[in-house]
């Protein structure tokens, strides 16, 4: 193999581990304890919405995301 195909590999394989690590969102309370521990009652408070049984909407809770925009609706 080429040097430049390798690391064209490599950065397609890099690329795709961080898109697949952003996309990750917590969707029951159940999943909370995923979370980092200053987190998990932030990430309860967002996903309990879930248990209302779709009245308020589906929320999904992202850690790696700013403060503010951690709690995120889906529908």
């Amino acid at each position: 193999m080429k040097t430049q195909e390798i690391t064209l590999r490599i950065a397609a394989a890099a690329l795709l581990a961080a898109v697949s690590s952003c996309a990750h969102g917590i969707r029951n309370v159940s999943d909370c304890g995923q979370s980092p521990v200053e987190q998990r009652v932030a990430c309860a408070a967002c996903t309990v919405q879930n248990d209302a049984g779709g009245l308020l909407g589906a929320y999904e809770y992202k850690p790696d995301n700013a403060p503010a925009d951690r709690c995120v609706k889906t529908k």
